[in-house]
C-alpha cells in the first residue's frame, strides 16, 4: 500500500513512540513434504507449523482480526499461508501488476538481509491476482526506485470459503497460499539470482499485511458491492492489519518490520523462540533520529544541524548530509547517513545482555532516586530490569528506565498469589494436596505462609492471571512480560533448604504433592480411563498429567503475551528434568521467548561450577529451542567470586545472564560488575 511521502513526516516524527518496544519474531521452521499450493493448507506440514503473533492496526494497537499466519521453507521456496474470516467477498482486479491494494487484499513484505533497501513486496486479491514488485529503497528516500517485475516461479492460490461479489449471502473468508522461490528473494535485477536457499539460522526482516474496505451492497456494482464514501464523495480510508506496526499508516518503514529465523528443524518439532537482536534497539534511535531529519527537511528545506536524540551521535552533519552512529548494548555499532544506509560496524563486545530483578515498589514516587538507580545499574553493564510492582508503578518507571537504554519486563508471579484479593474469593481456584488440604486455607499452606498456589487446571484461575496479563500490557514501553512461580509447589525442595524447615525430602512426602483437586482427578479419569494409582508418586502418567496441565497455563499465557507483541519470559528450575522432578515444571514443553533458569548452586549443596553444568544440561533438554540466559542468587556471590561466576556461565554461550537481585547489588558489587563487563568486551 501506497502513501505520499510529505504527508506522513509529520506525523511520523512522532508516531514511534507509540510502537511497541520490540518488533514481533517468528522461527519458521521445514517442510517435511512437498506442498501442494491450492490456497486450501491442507498438507500435514501446514497443520503442525506454528502461528505468527497476531496482527495489529499499523499504527501499534491492538484489535480484533480474524486472521492466522503461518510460513514454512525449504531449499527451493519460502512457503506462507494466510487464513481470513471475512463476512464479504469481493474482488475486482483481474490484471497482474495491478494496484491490488485498491481490492481486499493479503500483502507480503521481505527484506531478505534486514538493511531496509531492496525488498520485494506481493499482494494478492481474492481472484488470486498478483501484484510483485521490488523497492530499492522506501518511499521516504529520495533516491527510491520501483521495479514493477514478476518473480519466476511464484505459485500462488486463493481458496474462497463463501462466493466471490454476491452480497445477497454472508461468506466464511478466503485464503492465500505463496511458494515464493528463493532465487528471486535473494537476488533480483541488481544482485544476480543465486538458486542456493539462505543458511539455517539466517534472518530476514518480514511484515504482512491485510488491506480491507468498508463496504455496502450495491446492485449497480460489477461485483455487487460499493466502497462507502466521506461526505466529499471519496472512500472512507482503508483498514491496515499488519504483523509488525510501523506506527503511521505506511507499512513502508522496513526499520519495524519483524524478525524472521530460518529454523533447521523440520515442522513439528516444538515451539521455538528467537530473539530481537540486540542490535535493534540501536537501529530504531538512529531511524527515529533519521525520520525527524527528514520532517526537518520537509518543513524548512535542510537538515538540522542541532537535532539530537537520546543515544545518537551525529559524526558529522551539514544542511544536506549527515552521517549518525548508535552503539548497540552488545557494543556493536550502528551508522546511518542521509540517505537512509544503514551499516553495521564490528561488535567490540560479545557479551550476552544482562538481566537484573529490581523490586519496584521502594522508593515509591522518588524520580530522582529512580533515575540515579537506573543510571547506576545501566553504568555496570546492566541491558534489562525485570521490575515487580503494579501497573502505576511500571508506569511510572518504564520512562526512567528507558532514559537510561535499560529494557523493561513485567514481573507478574502466576500460579503462586499471595494475597490476591480477587483469588481469595474463589477458594475453589486454589491447589490442593494428597491430604485434601488447599493452598486457600492459611493454616494449610505449605512451607511458607505466601504460598498460595492456584490449581492449574482451573478455567477461573487461568481466566484471572490472563486478566493480569492484559492488564500489565497496557503499559507503554514494556518489553516484555516475565512469568514466575509457573509452577506447582516444592514437592521435593533443593537440598540446600532440607535443614531450614527440618525436613528430609529424599522421597516425596503427601502434604508437599499438589493438584488433588476433585477437577484435576476427574478430569484424570476422563482423559486416562483410570483413577490415580494407589502409589501415586509412582503414577507416571498422574504425574505427566499434572506436568501438561502447568504447561498448559504457561503456554496460553505466553501466546497471550505476544498477542500483545510483547516477549514471554520465564524464571525456571535449573534444567526441565530437575523441574519436573522437584515442583511439576517440565519447562521445556513452554512455549518460550526466554527462559531465565534459576542456577542457585547454594540451594542445592553445590559449588559455582554446577551452575554452568546445569546451562549445558538445560540447553540439551530443551534441543536449544529455548534461549537461555541463567540467573545467579546474589547473595551468594561476593566480589571476589562473582567475575568467576560469570565467566563460567559465559563459556555456556547463554543468550543472556540473570542477577537476583537489585537489592543484592551494593555499591562494591556494582565495581566488580562494571569492571568484569570492560575485561570481557
Amino acid at each position: 500500500m501506497r502513501v505520499p511521502f510529505l504527508s506522513l513526516l509529520a506525523a511520523t516524527a512522532t508516531a514511534t513512540a507509540a510502537l511497541p518496544p520490540v518488533p514481533p519474531t517468528y522461527v519458521c521452521q521445514r517442510a517435511t513434504q512437498l506442498l501442494t499450493i491450492d490456497g486450501k493448507g491442507e498438507d500435514a506440514d501446514w497443520q503442525q507449523a506454528m502461528r505468527l503473533s497476531p496482527l495489529r492496526d499499523i499504527e501499534g494497537c491492538a484489535i480484533e482480526d480474524k486472521t492466522v499466519v503461518r510460513m514454512l521453507w525449504d531449499d527451493r521456496y519460502l512457503y506462507v499461508l494466510a487464513d481470513m474470516q471475512e463476512p464479504h467477498l469481493w474482488a475486482t482486479l483481474h490484471e497482474r501488476d495491478s494496484i491490488i491494494y485498491r481490492d481486499p487484499d493479503f500483502e507480503v513484505f521481505i527484506d531478505p538481509d534486514g538493511d531496509t533497501r531492496n525488498y520485494v513486496e506481493i499482494e494478492v486479491n481474492a481472484l488470486n491476482t498478483v501484484w510483485d514488485l521490488l523497492l530499492t529503497a522506501p518511499y521516504r528516500t529520495a533516491n527510491q526506485a520501483l521495479h514493477d517485475w514478476n518473480i519466476p516461479g511464484l505459485q500462488s492460490a486463493v481458496h474462497l470459503r463463501g462466493t466471490l461479489n454476491n452480497p445477497a449471502d454472508t461468506d466464511e473468508g478466503w485464503s492465500v497460499e505463496l511458494a515464493i522461490p528463493w532465487e528471486s528473494i535473494t537476488g533480483h535485477s541488481a544482485h544476480p539470482r543465486r538458486c542456493e536457499p539462505p543458511a539455517p539460522g539466517s534472518t530476514l526482516r518480514m511484515n504482512f499485511s491485510r488491506v480491507n474496505w468498508q463496504v455496502r451492497p450495491d446492485t449497480t456494482s460489477p461485483c455487487g458491492y460499493s466502497k462507502l464514501t466521506q461526505p466529499e464523495g471519496t472512500p472512507l480510508p482503508e483498514s491496515n492489519h499488519v504483523w509488525a506496526p510501523t506506527g503511521v499508516i505506511n507499512i513502508h518503514c522496513p526499520e519495524h518490520w519483524g524478525y524472521v529465523r530460518l529454523s533447521d528443524k523440520p515442522v513439528g518439532s516444538g515451539y521455538e523462540s528467537t530473539p530481537v537482536p540486540t542490535t535493534y534497539p540501536a537501529q530504531r534511535r538512529l531511524f527515529d533520529w533519521y525520520t525527524a531529519q527528514l520532517a526537518h527537511r520537509a518543513q524548512h528545506g535542510t537538515f538540522s544541524t542541532a537535532l539530537q536524540h537520546p543515544g545518537v551521535t551525529a559524526l558529522y552533519c551539514d544542511t544536506q548530509h549527515f552521517l549518525a552512529q548508535a552503539t548497540a548494548s552488545d557494543g556493536q555499532k550502528l551508522t546511518l547517513d542521509h540517505h537512509g544506509n544503514l551499516s553495521l560496524l564490528p561488535a567490540t563486545n560479545e557479551r550476552p545482555p544482562l538481566y537484573l530483578w529490581v523490586q519496584g515498589g521502594k522508593h515509591e514516587g522518588d524520580t530522582p532516586w529512580w533515575q540515579q538507580h537506573f543510571a547506576r545499574l545501566a553504568g555496570a553493564g546492566i541491558h534489562a530490569v525485570i521490575i515487580g510492582g503494579t501497573v502505576e508503578q511500571l508506569t511510572h518507571l518504564i520512562p526512567i528506565a528507558h532514559s537510561e537504554g535499560l529494557q523493561v519486563y513485567a514481573w507478574l508471579w502466576a500460579l503462586n498469589r499471595p494475597q490476591d484479593a480477587t483469588a481469595l474469593q474463589h477458594p475453589d481456584w486454589y491447589a490442593v494436596n494428597r491430604h485434601g488440604k488447599s493452598c486457600h486455607a492459611p493454616a494449610d499452606r505449605p512451607f511458607v505462609e505466601y504460598y498460595q498456589f492456584l490449581c492449574p487446571n482451573s478455567e477461573g484461575a487461568l481466566n484471572h492471571l490472563l486478566t493480569q496479563v492484559d492488564r500489565l500490557a497496557t503499559i507503554p514501553g514494556l518489553t516484555g512480560i516475565q512469568l514466575d512461580y509457573m509452577r506447582m509447589p516444592d514437592v521435593i525442595l533443593p537440598r540446600g533448604l532440607w535443614a531450614k524447615y527440618g525436613l528430609d525430602m529424599s522421597r516425596e512426602l503427601p502434604e508437599y504433592d499438589f493438584c488433588y483437586c476433585e477437577r484435576c482427578r476427574t478430569d484424570f479419569r476422563k482423559t486416562s480411563g483410570r483413577d490415580i494409582e494407589p502409589i501415586a508418586e509412582q503414577d507416571a502418567a498422574w504425574r505427566t498429567y499434572r506436568l501438561n496441565c502447568v504447561a498448559r497455563v504457561a503456554n496460553t499465557l505466553c501466546q497471550r503475551i505476544r498477542s500483545h507483541n510483547l516477549r514471554s519470559a520465564c524464571a525456571v528450575f535449573p534444567t526441565p528434568q530437575l523441574a519436573a522432578q522437584l515442583v511439576r515444571q517440565n519447562w521445556a514443553d513452554f512455549e518460550l521467548d526466554l527462559a531465565l533458569p534459576m542456577v542457585y548452586h547454594s540451594f542445592y549443596n553445590e559449588n559455582t561450577t554446577w551452575a554452568a553444568e546445569c546451562s549445558r544440561l538445560a540447553a540439551g533438554q530443551t534441543q536449544q529451542r529455548i534461549p537461555l540466559a541463567p540467573g545467579l542468587h546474589l547473595p551468594d556471590s561476593t566480589t571476589a567470586t562473582l567475575p568467576r561466576e560469570l565467566d563460567q556461565l559465559l563459556r555456556t554461550a547463554p543468550a543472556g545472564i540473570g542477577l537476583f537481585c537489585d537489592d543484592d547489588l551494593s555499591p562494591e558489587m556494582l565495581q566488580t560488575l562494571h569492571q568484569w563487563c570492560e575485561k570481557s568486551e
